[in-house]
């Protein structure tokens, strides 16, 4: 038979290792919680690293030449400055009814043209989609009620019509040629000839 100081003995290190269990599962806690703690932002910091670029920029989705040439004369009948800027490449190479000209010759020509003809109004009358080239034929017209090209106000109606060609790369005209009926315009807008002979067929 025991002793209650056996008894003793033989109890002392089940409790000490009971202690013991009880502190590891306590010290465990502590450290999960410190390492979640320092997992979490750390996760967020990577996810964050996952949806920033990469350094790779990602494929653009451009218009396509007849989607650009589109919005590009579109814009004859609303806010041309804007349509040019967005449409006309800053290094366009021109084509015009004169031969090579530049860029900005051809914008501040059309505005003025605009500016001068009471009921402007642009009609695009056929495209024509090869590659990256795009064949547009057009027309406009308007009541000539303000100067255009130093030709004052003559009340006429007058029209312009032509054929140009766009070519278009990575959303912008990168090259155009253009050729039409401008000096009979031009004869239109000092009254020198039959206004109703300017005007191109439909179709």
């Amino acid at each position: 038979m025991t002793s209650k100081k056996d008894r003793a003995a033989a109890v002392l290190p089940t409790a000490v290792a009971r202690r013991r269990r009880v502190t590891g599962v306590v010290t465990g806690l502590a450290l999960a919680a410190a390492l979640t703690a320092t997992a979490v932002p750390a996760m967020a910091q990577s996810q964050a690293s996952n949806k920033a670029p990469s350094g790779h920029a990602a494929p653009h989705h451009y218009l396509s030449p007849l989607q650009v040439t589109s919005a590009y004369y579109a814009s004859y009948n609303g806010d041309l400055a804007a349509g040019f800027d967005r449409y006309i490449s800053k290094d366009l190479v021109l084509h015009g009814f004169n031969g090579p000209e530049q860029r900005e010759d051809w914008i501040k020509g059309d505005l003025n043209i605009k500016a001068g003809l009471k009921g402007f109004k642009m009609t695009v009358l056929d495209q024509i989609v090869e590659g990256d080239k795009v064949v547009t034929r057009w027309s406009f017209e308007g009541v000539h009620t303000g100067t255009v090209f130093g030709i004052p106000a003559s009340g006429r109606d007058v029209t312009l019509s032509g054929i140009s060609i766009d070519r278009v790369i990575h959303g912008q005209s990168v090259e155009h040629w253009s050729e039409g009926n401008f000096g009979r315009f031009l004869d239109e807008l000092r009254g020198a000839s039959d206004p109703g002979s300017a005007i191109p067929g439909t179709k």
